[in-house]
């Protein structure tokens, strides 16, 4: 007997193992606000029938209330609460299965250090579970310069260690952002760093046939030498 399936529905997720993880956790969250509602519901239950609900601008009269129907008031709101126990232990077992994911998520950190106005090193690291990998990394990184893509490089580094320099042709300003992507056990992880500019210069005159990059352009994105 074939799988049962449903024609013409073809939907496409494309989430990596990084964007799950929130929309897990605020999934726990929100199963945990329903179940605080019903607690909430069964407690407020329980005062209106012992006569102790307040509430601002309403009264609330409850009928003549025997011990039966108080027995069986209390026997019903065990039943709940015994369900919301339950509840919260499968809530607990799925937390604890989220901890473990966010335990092997890869990651990139950068952070930008100016060494001169035209010259910038980047070091960053790609860990995962928290450990700098010890095996060659390739990395793609883009520079934008005032949200303009002024550059590519594709860089193999030994290690997650690393360290680029990027320069600027005089005459350059703003702000620059520098982008780095990779593939580390089948996650793409990826991060960006922004930092502002102010390569002094009047660098080359619009319209002077100068290489791209020149005259506030991007020169170099590469390994310190």
């Amino acid at each position: 007997m074939s799988q049962a399936n449903i024609n013409n529905i073809t939907p496409t997720i494309s989430l990596s193992t990084a964007q799950t993880v929130p929309l897990l956790l605020a999934s726990v969250a929100l199963e945990e606000l329903s179940l605080a509602h019903l607690m909430n519901a069964e407690a407020e239950k329980l005062q209106f029938v012992l006569g102790t609900l307040r509430t601002p601008g309403r009264e609330f009269s409850p009928a003549a209330v025997s011990l039966t129907n108080l027995l069986n008031l209390d026997s019903s709101v065990q039943r709940t609460i015994r369900d919301v126990i339950k509840k919260e232990m499968l809530l607990e077992f799925k937390f604890e299965n989220i901890l473990d994911l966010i335990g092997t998520l890869c990651s990139i950190q950068m952070t930008a250090r100016e060494v001169n106005p035209c010259l910038f090193i980047i070091p960053g690291t790609v860990t995962c579970s928290g450990v700098v990998v010890p095996f060659p990394v390739t990395i793609n990184f883009e520079l934008f310069i005032n949200g303009v893509l002024a550059a590519q490089a594709t860089i193999t580094f030994a290690s997650g260690a690393f360290v680029v320099s990027v320069s600027f042709d005089t005459g350059t300003t703003g702000t620059a952002t520098v982008t780095a992507t990779t593939t580390v056990n089948g996650q793409t992880v990826s991060t960006a760093v922004s930092f502002n500019v102010n390569c002094p210069g009047s660098g080359a005159a619009p319209g002077s046939g100068a290489a791209p990059g020149s005259g506030g352009g991007f020169l170099a994105i590469e390994p310190p030498v």
